[in-house]
């Protein structure tokens, strides 16, 4: 009898299924892989590496939830191959319950998420790997050699069709929770993801693509609140899967506004992002202009201490008897009002202000102590 862990239900043991692999026979062969799927499988084992050890240690069944929140990483991802391996360990999960209560449904779960995990799968080796796990949940469903094909039905009932109105009920107190302000979001998406997996199983696509949706909307609504680019990016892979796997034009038309409503929050979050960039240069380059304006005051304070006393004089006198010539305009047209008026007291004193003013031994000028000399003879009559 083929045994479960023989199958290499452990993803950290799936290099050593990877290389040999048991087949139907049991016999061990050896697998031939490229390079990139050796650095692909790899890449599994280490995404898987946690949830697996958890396996190990507390068995299958008391891990789905890690299982579930790795399906939605690997959805939220894009990442096929991951997606592929964990519907695989679901399906395990769903086998082993089947085997210890005995309950004949779990077997048919676990088949479709089988078959789920074979339809995505796009490696060869890997989907021997779960048509394997398949007949084996096949034999302990019919409790002998099973002969049917792997195209068999095992949830074969009577169903309603699904319907939008359907699956928004049975999300309705989800996002009641989630619209009420729930500080429990990781609970609120693994409860979306076992709708996600309840879709899978019961072949309600409705109801698999409004779960997925509603994952999504988790994650823009996170993305809008923190204006991390990382949610949004998120959101986006969701709102992308939903729309592969949807076959309603109704809901694609719903999908597709809000990829276009995400792509406008991070238009905005980028610019924001941008101005706070800019607003910290411009800040940064004040601070550096501002310390070298006091290097420079001390490299002048420095100068002033290591210069001659005279030089420091005639430097200070030069400074202080330079003239002011905006002074010297006002003094004259303060002295034209007034001679304008006949005050011509106060016409000669605003005169010889501005015389006072340009007045220098070292360097007169000429021009304008002629301008205001005159215009003090004109005050005096």
């Amino acid at each position: 009898m083929i045994e479960l862990r023989a199958c290499g239900v452990y993803h950290s043991n799936l290099l050593y299924v990877y290389f040999s692999r048991r087949g139907r026979s049991g016999k061990l062969t050896r697998s031939r892989g490229t390079v990139n799927e050796e650095s692909n499988m790899l890449r599994i084992c280490e995404k898987l590496r946690e949830v697996d050890e958890k396996s190990r240690r507390f068995g299958l069944v008391r891990t789905e939830p890690d299982y579930l929140r790795a399906l939605l990483g690997a959805m939220a991802d894009m990442d096929r191959c991951v997606e592929v391996e964990v519907l695989k360990s679901l399906g395990d999960v769903n086998l082993e319950k089947g085997r210890h209560n005995k309950d004949p449904e779990k077997f048919d779960w676990a088949m479709v998420l089988y078959r789920t995990a074979l339809l995505r799968c796009q490696d060869p080796e890997v989907g021997e790997s779960v048509e394997n796990r398949y007949l084996y949940a096949e034999k302990l469903r019919l409790g002998e050699v099973p002969t049917a094909s792997i195209s068999y039905e095992p949830l074969a009932k009577d169903r309603e069709m699904p319907s939008i109105a359907q699956a928004a009920e049975k999300l309705l107190p989800l996002d009641q929770l989630l619209a009420d302000g729930c500080t429990s979001r990781d609970l609120v998406l693994a409860e979306y993801t076992k709708f996600v997996v309840e879709g899978i199983v019961n072949g309600d696509n409705v109801l698999e693509v409004e779960a997925i949706k509603s994952l999504g909307d988790v994650y823009l609504k996170r993305g809008t609140e923190s204006r991390d680019t990382m949610y949004l990016t998120k959101a986006t892979a969701l709102y992308n899967t939903a729309l592969v796997r949807c076959n309603g034009s109704q809901g694609k038309a719903a999908l597709v506004h809000r990829l276009l409503y995400t792509a406008k929050i991070r238009q905005e979050t980028e610019n924001i992002r941008k101005r706070v960039v800019n607003k910290k240069t411009q800040l940064q380059q004040l601070d550096i202009n501002k310390k070298t304006s006091v290097n420079n005051d001390v490299i002048t304070g420095l100068q002033f201490m290591y210069m001659l006393p005279s030089a420091l004089f005639a430097r200070q006198r030069a400074k202080a008897t330079s003239p002011d010539y905006r002074s010297y305009e006002e003094h004259l047209a303060t002295g034209d009002l007034a001679l304008t008026a006949g005050k011509l007291d106060i016409a000669e004193r605003q005169f010889a202000s501005a015389l006072k003013l340009i007045h220098d031994r070292n360097k007169p000028d000429r021009s304008k102590e002629a301008e205001c000399l005159c215009r003090l003879d004109n005050s005096r009559g």
